[in-house]
């Protein structure tokens, strides 16, 4: 079999992509990140947050809940009348 056109054209591209120039007024210096160095970057802490205990107790009792099964004749008692409804 014959080379193929493709693959010289491919490795030249390749070469002049390597031999890139490199200003030397730029220098690259990867950051440091230890002690008396740069800051790191911000991390995601919204799962580490303290939340307000209310917060915490209305998400518990919701999944509860959600868990437990209560029976039909005690359910009944969950969804009463507020005050405003219940005078009349």
């Amino acid at each position: 079999m014959a080379p193929k056109k493709g693959v010289a054209v491919a490795a030249k591209k390749k070469a002049e992509k390597t031999s890139k120039v490199v200003n030397p007024l730029f220098e690259k210096r990867p950051k440091q990140f230890g002690i008396g160095g740069a800051l790191p970057p911000k991390k995601d802490v919204t799962r580490n947050v303290r939340w307000p205990r209310n917060v915490t107790l209305q998400r518990k009792k919701r999944i509860l809940k959600m868990r437990l099964k209560v029976p039909p004749a005690l359910n009944q008692f969950t969804k009463t009348l507020d005050k405003n409804l219940g005078r009349y």
